[in-house]
């Protein structure tokens, strides 16, 4: 299509916006759901008490706020590496990875009915964009790909890890037996056990998909934002996790269902 309006410098500057825009989009992408929003909203925050220092002609102000952020912008470094590291490495991911996530998750689903069927507890945190490698530290580091007789491993009766929570990053089990904060027992869920409160805890401070397996009822459920969903059978489960972890790399996730 000829648009005559448009010449060869036009058509450059419409391509340099563009890409420009998407590269802002896609660095929203990467951060939204984190802690780093909250940072980024202070930092424009700072950003236009400097501009306007810089433009009312405030001199000692906006020369204070300039050598502040020289020196916080490094500090950030610091402070975010593990969010930077993670966003690089979603950014390099190989399709092919995408796939053994998503059969990664058909064989938790099964692992976690097999588990509900007999009764016994369990408690999985699934890594999505916050970093839960403090968390795994709690516990005993491992590398090893998920699958059904290693999660019914891990969480066997008199097993050593069964009371601890297993970290998922992807396809992989990366630690077993961790320590997850715990609600406040006055809250909304106070009459719930320990482990039901870890994995609430745990999603009200990241936004990971937490999945519980109630050792006395032998349902299925999810906690994410503090919240905890509904009992769920196997099929509920395979559309949740597909929905919150699988498609959650292209549009932000939706909490689980409110209980009835």
């Amino acid at each position: 299509m000829n648009l005559p309006f448009l010449g060869t410098t036009g058509l450059r500057d419409l391509l340099d916006i563009l890409l420009v825009a998407a590269l802002v989009y896609q660095s929203y992408k990467l951060i939204v759901g984190t802690r780093a929003v909250n940072v980024l909203r202070g930092i424009l925050v700072f950003a236009g008490v400097w501009v306007a220092a810089q433009i009312l002609n405030l001199i000692t102000l906006s020369t204070l706020l300039g050598k502040v952020g020289t020196v916080g912008l490094f500090a950030l470094l610091v402070l975010f590496q593990p969010e930077l590291r993670a966003a690089l490495e979603r950014v390099g991911r190989p399709r092919t990875r995408e796939a053994r996530s998503g059969a990664a998750l058909q064989d938790l689903a099964r692992a976690m009915e097999r588990l509900a069927e007999r009764k016994t507890g369990a408690l999985i945190a699934i890594e999505r964009r916050t970093p839960l490698g403090e968390y795994a530290a709690t516990g005993v580091p491992l590398d090893a790909v998920v699958s059904v007789p290693f999660l019914e491993a891990l969480f066997a009766r008199n097993a050593p890890l069964h009371d601890g929570g297993v970290i998922l990053q992807g396809s992989r089990v990366v630690a077993a037996g961790c320590l997850f904060p715990l609600q406040q027992s006055d809250g909304t869920y106070r009459r719930y056990g320990t482990r039901h409160r870890a994995g609430i805890g745990l999603s009200e401070l990241t936004d990971a998909v937490v999945l519980i397996v109630s050792e006395e009822r032998g349902s299925i459920r999810i906690a994410l934002g503090g919240r905890l969903g509904p009992d769920l059978n196997g099929t509920e489960l395979r559309d949740q996790l597909r929905a919150l972890v699988y498609e959650y790399q292209d549009e932000t996730a939706t909490a689980p269902r409110s209980p009835a």
